[in-house]
């Protein structure tokens, strides 16, 4: 599994890129969280951050799953921000699905392409 750091090239102040390739588990995403908590790359002028998992093969199940929201709404600095997460798989959508409808303190939302992602981080930017 590798993932790759990136801000995005038409919004590099507001918007960070984590691309995950290969298989994935719930304890890398949190890694992967705590790799840019603690490099300071959420940022306070961070509007969004992507998980991009169109080339990943996640291994999650309900009970990871919880694992990660969890981490995540422990993370004062995430509940600012908007995670959209880009997946065309059905069986990983159905997560981010289920962060946007569960967790209210939390900005999680899913898409299928990246372009459709930055537009609801940054709604203007068509």
């Amino acid at each position: 599994m590798k993932v790759i750091y990136e801000n995005h090239n038409l919004f590099p102040e507001s918007i960070l890129i984590r691309k995950f390739i290969g298989k994935a588990s719930s304890l890398d995403i949190i890694k992967s969280w705590e790799y840019l908590l603690e490099n300071n790359l959420i940022e306070k002028n961070i509007k969004g951050v992507i998980t991009n998992l169109l080339e990943c093969d996640l291994n999650l199940d309900m009970e990871s799953f919880k694992t990660v929201i969890n981490y995540m709404q422990n993370q004062a600095c995430l509940k600012g921000i908007k995670c959209a997460v880009v997946t065309e798989n059905s069986k990983t959508i159905v997560f981010p699905f289920l962060g946007e409808k569960r967790n209210s303190d939390l900005k999680i939302k899913p898409f299928s392409t990246i372009e459709a992602a930055v537009n609801w981080i940054i709604p203007s930017s068509i």
